[in-house]
């Protein structure tokens, strides 16, 4: 992979890295940050850590990206970057994005979490911006169960990164030592039958401290927690460049997914995505709009099939409390109604020819 060629800076979570790349681009109090509603909280949080100030953007409802035509009506003289997520796996429209930053003189952060492999015209998503942020979290392309790292393209701040890293901290004992029995129990448990058992039991020992959780109370509620700016511990590394020379036969296998959903899907003329051929997509969930996401998540959690809910608001997983990430109701409309109908479907390793026509025969079924 073309951007994996350059060094790597591995963190506890890939918001860490995020964090601090904010950081060593010099972000500080006042400074305005775009990026799109329709993100994970963690997202927003890093830049509320620095006290600069969240801009949402729309997205397009074609990509679930965000739209580069609405990025030049809100940049002021305050404009310090803009993050681009590459949604689900699908590139973002790169060229006009950094033609926009190119023209205001701005910084351009890739959150590439759902997108190791993918391509927009030939080229890696991470490769175009000033910097890119990765995840390695329990439900991204890789896992090494908790984790992310940053890849700077921007030699400057490259430099800067590396006076950076050295300040931040290794995980606990404690922390190892769970985040090593987790990744066990996830290599056996991260079966399709077992995914909302895998999912509710995960969630019930984060809330009472008995797991690491992806998100903790203090991240939901838009607080710094204790001891955030850590490293990805060692054993962890080594996991991670193992997982990193795998990767070319995870995305043929999620990209085979993605042929046979598409092709049962259209069978039952339900609506695919729909994209330029310069996309080269390896989605990491397969983006699908029903009338009634809430009964369809109901009903495959009954029924033991794998279904995802991303996003169930403009800062999943939030529900309420908008204004904690600095989102304000009605600022993305596109985005605000796709999370009342968007659900995804897996793509992941374990996820089957058999699994797959389950999956599509279970939604024809309801729709």
């Amino acid at each position: 992979m073309e951007h994996l060629n350059r060094k790597l800076f591995p963190f506890f979570k890939g918001r860490v890295a995020l964090y601090a790349i904010l950081e060593a681009l010099g972000t500080k109090t006042g400074d305005e940050v775009i990026l799109p509603g329709f993100t994970c909280v963690v997202v927003p949080n890093a830049i509320l850590y620095l006290a600069a100030k969240h801009v949402y953007v729309d997205i397009d409802p074609e990509t679930y990206n965000i739209d580069p035509q609405k990025i030049g009506k809100i940049i002021t003289e305050k404009t310090r970057a803009i993050i681009v997520q590459h949604t689900f796996g699908i590139p973002a429209e790169m060229d006009k994005i950094m033609e926009v930053a190119k023209k205001y003189n701005l910084f351009v952060i890739e959150d590439s979490c759902h997108a190791i492999g993918s391509k927009y015209k030939g080229k890696e998503v991470g490769s175009f911006g000033d910097a890119a942020f990765f995840s390695s979290q329990w439900s991204k392309p890789i896992t090494t169960g908790l984790g992310g790292w940053a890849v700077l393209n921007n030699p400057h701040l490259r430099e800067n990164m590396e006076k950076l890293y050295s300040h931040f901290i290794e995980p606990s004992y404690r922390e190892n030592v769970l985040l090593r029995f987790q990744y066990y129990s996830h290599s056996r448990l991260s079966k399709p039958s077992l995914f909302w058992f895998a999912q509710d039991t995960y969630r019930t020992l984060s809330r009472h401290g008995i797991a690491i959780g992806s998100s903790s109370t203090e991240e939901l509620d838009g607080s710094m927690p204790e001891k955030y700016k850590k490293k990805m511990s060692q054993w962890q590394r080594d996991l991670l460049g193992k997982k990193l020379s795998e990767i070319k036969k995870i995305s043929k296998h999620r990209m085979q997914a993605t042929l046979l959903y598409e092709e049962l899907l259209k069978e039952k003329n339900l609506k695919t995505v729909s994209l330029p051929g310069y996309y080269e997509p390896i989605f990491l969930r397969y983006p699908l709009l029903v009338k009634d996401k809430e009964k369809a998540l109901k009903e495959a959690k009954k029924r033991h099939i794998e279904i995802g809910d991303w996003f169930v608001s403009p800062v999943h997983p939030n529900l309420e409390g908008w204004e904690k990430a600095g989102y304000q109701k009605g600022t993305c409309p596109i985005a605000e109604d796709i999370c009342e109908h968007i659900i995804n479907l897996p793509t992941h390793p374990a996820i089957g020819r058999s699994e797959i026509r389950k999956i599509v025969e279970f939604i024809g079924s309801l729709f």
